[in-house]
């Protein structure tokens, strides 16, 4: 019990000093303050380009002060500021300058378009993004961003979060498969059986699937194939359906009227009548 009651109440004291800083020193240079802040909180530093100079010296007196006062007053009268995600602060500059050319640019093309983030000369630097596949409404086919002012801009995270939202709202216009198949047996064809099917598609990953096939003829007084058959199954896709790889679970039923089959010896020489259940399992692929 005294455990718990000296755990309850450090929690509050536990929170209160996350929440707030303190940071002291006399012409020392920011490096050792974001360094301060680390220690006294669960946060981390990260610079979105390497230009931010953390040997500049700074007079800084700060006691018990929350996160946001001691980074407004630590970025003061520089080009820089300050996002924050999840445990991370990311440091990134707020100066523009000219507009060179639009930096990102999507080319509608029947290949798949390049999207490219140029930079500016100062830094000689370009960071490419491979070709990806962005299939554009009819409406869009010619897409410019002017999100990005600078090299320095184009490293800034907030414009490259909104870059890429904005891609991700272009989403590819892939080829639908069917909602339903009319189908035949080809094993059941070569036997002058007529035998036909169907499937529907009745989910994201589910069809069903209905076979028929029925034979009247009768080739001699001793040989014929005459049956009726109905086979139900349910099919699980693992991609969609009528795409890819399936499973299938399936019940049958048929009454047949067999007489001299050349399978084997007994069915030659036999004539076979009656009634046929069953289950099964199947597997197949479609393409």
């Amino acid at each position: 019990m005294i455990l718990f009651l000296l755990c309850f109440y450090a929690l509050p004291a536990l929170s209160a000093q996350e929440s707030s800083v303190t940071v002291v020193g006399q012409n020392i240079p920011v490096s050792e303050v974001l360094s301060q802040i680390e220690s006294q909180t669960k946060y981390s530093f990260a610079f979105v380009n390497s230009n931010f100079n953390t040997n500049r010296k700074i007079t800084i007196r700060l006691h018990d002060a929350d996160l946001k006062t001691v980074l407004d007053k630590l970025l003061a009268d520089t080009d820089y500021t300050y996002t924050i995600r999840k445990n991370l602060i990311f440091l990134s500059t707020t100066k523009t300058s000219k507009k060179k050319e639009n930096l990102v640019h999507v080319k509608d093309t029947k290949e798949s378009p390049l999207v490219s983030v140029k930079v500016d000369k100062e830094l000689n630097e370009e960071i490419k993004i491979m070709p990806v596949d962005l299939s554009l409404p009819s409406e869009s086919k010619h897409v410019t961003l002017e999100s990005i002012s600078s090299a320095k801009d184009s490293l800034d995270l907030n414009k490259m979060v909104d870059i890429l939202n904005n891609l991700t709202d272009w989403r590819p216009i892939q080829a639908k498969t069917p909602l339903w198949a009319v189908k035949s047996n080809l094993l059941f064809d070569i036997t002058s059986s007529i035998a036909f099917g169907t499937e529907f598609k009745v989910g994201e990953r589910y069809s069903i699937d209905l076979s028929f096939s029925y034979n009247p003829w009768e080739f001699n007084v001793n040989k014929n194939m005459k049956h009726i058959l109905v086979q139900p199954e349910i099919r699980y896709w693992l991609c969609e359906p009528f795409s890819g790889h399936f499973f299938g679970l399936h019940g049958v039923y048929a009454y047949y009227n067999l007489t001299g089959l050349p399978f084997s010896d007994y069915m030659k020489s036999s004539r076979l009548q009656g009634d046929l259940y069953g289950v099964g399992f199947s597997y197949g692929y479609q393409w």
